[in-house]
């Protein structure tokens, strides 16, 4: 038992590299695709219901978070504004569209999914490997 505890012990020795890896795979996603939605704004804010001003707020959110993210420039920033954006998004799915949990049944699972990676950078500051991080 003590080799399992001093090899998981050792691994953590990696957390900064395992963030790096998360915050790049969050920045990723959330830059293209906000890039996506910039090219198509009336489409995203028609087919979502929301004022093309909201939307623009709503898809900088997910673009400039996604680059703080992803660079590790005040990652823990960025990481809020993509919580709030998929605090909308997990709001619509359950609350006005009334869709299930499951992902491929059009759910919410995804949104969640990326909620608690943002939260998991928030809280622990996205590690130390980046252009600007906190910790």
């Amino acid at each position: 038992m003590d080799a399992i505890r001093d090899l998981l012990r050792e691994l953590t020795r990696f957390s900064d590299v395992g963030l790096l890896l998360m915050r790049l795979l969050v920045g990723f996603l959330f830059v293209y695709s906000g890039l996506g939605k910039y090219r198509k704004l009336r489409k995203f804010a028609e087919e979502n219901g929301l004022p093309v001003v909201v939307a623009f707020l709503a898809v900088s959110a997910e673009f400039l978070g996604g680059l703080s993210v992803g660079l590790g420039i005040v990652p823990q920033l960025g990481a809020l504004a993509i919580m709030g954006v998929m605090t909308g998004s997990m709001y619509h799915h359950i609350v006005k569209w009334k869709s299930p949990y499951w992902a491929a049944s059009g759910g919410w699972e995804y949104d969640l999914m990326w909620f608690t990676m943002c939260l998991v950078i928030a809280v622990t500051g996205g590690g130390s490997i980046g252009l600007w991080p906190i910790v």
